[in-house]
């Protein structure tokens, strides 16, 4: 990772507790695909545990491994039942083949992709798997357009990937698997733009120009929400997920 990409990376600690309350978590169907019956799962750059609230939910064992520390005492608080590490994911702090699973939800961009790599390969089980998920914008509507492009990355309301739409490409196509499922998330203008202030382009935008986008992105959601009669509105996502079971090579 570089320099620029990892002070990115930690600017979400400056919101952590906002972080915790606006983020979406993952449907259900795509929790269980990555997870599977896997028992013991390492969450890589799991933040506040958005990811790591569903894995406890299932009955599962979970080391939450963060390198800041500010998202972590977030997590503890929220799920104090996960264990927590302080660490970069190209340093798990956990034994050699002793985990059924590692997962990393809208975190795997942030990674030194073949360090990491290696860590997982190393903490695995045989039959472990790394499983990756990343909560997608699919506008359908007009005005589900105009919002993405409130966006200071100009790549619609999710975080810049820095590698396009998905990151399978490291991994052998005859090990990995990828699915898509569709969902909706429902929110008032006002929790769209608390959400919207915990995207990192946005944290690191001067005030003038963070409040410039909030104030677009809660019109554009006002509107919508007048024309539809309600009080929400119904944004449309996909959670993309990529697994892949390490062969021997």
């Amino acid at each position: 990772m570089t320099n620029l990409n990892l002070n990115r990376a930690l600017v979400f600690g400056e919101v952590a507790e906002e972080y915790a309350r606006w983020r979406p978590t993952y449907p259900d169907e795509a929790v269980d695909w990555l997870a599977r019956d896997a028992t013991t799962i390492v969450d890589l750059g799991a933040g506040t545990g958005q990811l790591t609230g569903a894995l406890l939910g299932r009955g599962a064992t979970v080391h939450a491994v963060d390198r800041d520390p500010r998202m972590l005492r977030v997590l503890r608080t929220q799920f104090p039942a996960a264990h927590r590490h302080e660490s970069g994911a190209d340093q798990i702090p956990l034994p050699d083949h002793s985990v059924d699973a590692v997962l990393s939800a809208d975190a795997w961009h942030w990674f030194p992709r073949q360090a990491t790599i290696a860590e997982v390969r190393r903490v695995l089980r045989p039959g472990g798997w790394l499983g990756l998920v990343w909560n997608k914008v699919t506008p359908i509507q007009p005005w589900e357009y105009d919002l993405a492009g409130v966006d200071p990355d100009g790549k619609g309301l999710q975080e810049d990937t820095s590698s396009g739409r998905v990151d399978e490409d490291p991994f052998p196509r005859d090990e990995t698997e990828v699915e898509a499922f569709p969902w909706g998330w429902s929110v008032t203008p006002e929790h769209f733009c608390d959400y919207l202030a915990t995207n990192s382009a946005v944290i690191r935008l001067d005030d003038e120009a963070r409040r410039t986008k909030l104030e677009d992105s809660r019109a554009i959601m006002a509107r919508a929400c007048a024309e539809l009669g309600t009080s929400t509105a119904r944004l449309h996502h996909e959670a993309y997920c990529v697994r892949w079971v390490p062969g021997t090579r």
